[in-house]
């Protein structure tokens, strides 16, 4: 009877041609250290707009807005949000590096309107106690009736 499966051979030749073959330790550390330089690049667009745009921008926007700079520093205080919306539009698109620097934008922006509506509320604050008139300062004479007025 014929035999189909010998056991002691191989289809794939003598047995030194079949033997494991190991990457060096070299090769085997520049692929590790490439691979986590290439894990760590594209980790950290997401990571770092949400430090900069959630956190630092829209905290800017939001303490410029209660320094009432949408009043007194119109200019900025809009560049500011209009900067904050198009940051996060670029997100959206997954365009972190835009998204981040449009973000470090609204901030420098909310932080001027800020600081030109602290100072312009400071100036009207002491502007208006230092400029009050004399005849302000002192309470009004009470009204007194003649005697020729009839009162019907």
């Amino acid at each position: 009877m014929p035999v189909i499966d010998r056991i002691a051979a191989s289809w794939y030749g003598p047995r030194a041609l079949r033997r494991q073959r190991d990457l060096r330790a070299g090769a085997l550390a520049v692929g590790a250290l490439v691979l986590l330089a290439a894990s760590l690049t594209s980790g950290c667009g997401p990571i770092e707009y949400i430090n900069q745009v959630g956190v630092k921008a829209a905290g800017a926007v939001s303490a410029a807005k209660l320094a009432q700079a949408d009043r007194y520093a119109p200019y900025e205080y809009t560049c500011a949000e209009e900067y904050l919306h198009k940051a996060r539009e670029e997100a959206a698109y997954a365009e972190y590096e835009d998204a981040i620097e449009f973000g470090r934008k609204a901030e420098e922006f909310a932080n001027k309107g800020r600081a030109i509506a602290v100072t312009k509320l400071s100036q009207s604050a002491g502007a208006s106690s230092t400029a009050t008139p004399a005849s302000e300062s002192h309470a009004p004479a009470p009204e007194t009736r003649s005697q020729d007025e009839d009162p019907k």
